[in-house]
């Protein structure tokens, strides 16, 4: 005989796993969406072990500036990733040689370069003060000097 309790449980577990799935659905189909006209547009390029930066439709920086990482003084020289207070940055990043991953852990930004293939990422700019730096590292070990493939993201 069929117990009318468990019946009732296993249609609660079933109902909270389906609000779950469709939740995350809906969630995952948002975080994926490019919104439809970013302040900014950079097409990022890993290499081992920098990253370069490509502004090719923006005024205020044209053209592209490689990241060169000095872990002695921890500063980036050759350029960065610059972007305005409270802009919309839409990414476009690719790697060169090996697959590299573009993060930006204080902002939640994390997305793969992987050779021939382009992936593309939006996120918002903090609104903070002119100057303020976020880290911006490789987290897929990369080679040799994967620890010193860093730069920053320069609040301009």
């Amino acid at each position: 005989m069929v117990n009318k309790y468990e019946v009732a449980w296993t249609l609660v577990v079933v109902g909270l796993l389906a609000g779950v799935a469709a939740y995350s659905t809906v969630l995952l189909y948002q975080l994926d969406t490019l919104p439809s006209d970013p302040t900014e547009y950079v097409d990022v390029i890993g290499h081992q072990w920098w990253w370069e930066f490509c502004y090719p439709a923006n005024v205020s920086q044209v053209g592209c500036f490689n990241s060169s990482y000095d872990a002695a003084t921890n500063t980036v020289s050759g350029g960065a990733l610059w972007a305005p207070p409270g802009s919309v940055v839409q990414i476009n990043v690719t790697g060169a040689d090996v697959i590299h991953s573009f993060n930006i852990p204080q902002l939640g930004v994390r997305i793969d370069a992987i050779p021939d293939r382009m992936n593309h990422f939006a996120f918002n700019v903090p609104d903070v003060p002119a100057g303020t730096e976020y880290l911006i590292q490789c987290t897929e070990f990369c080679g040799t000097f994967h620890g010193t493939m860093r730069s920053f993201l320069v609040v301009t």
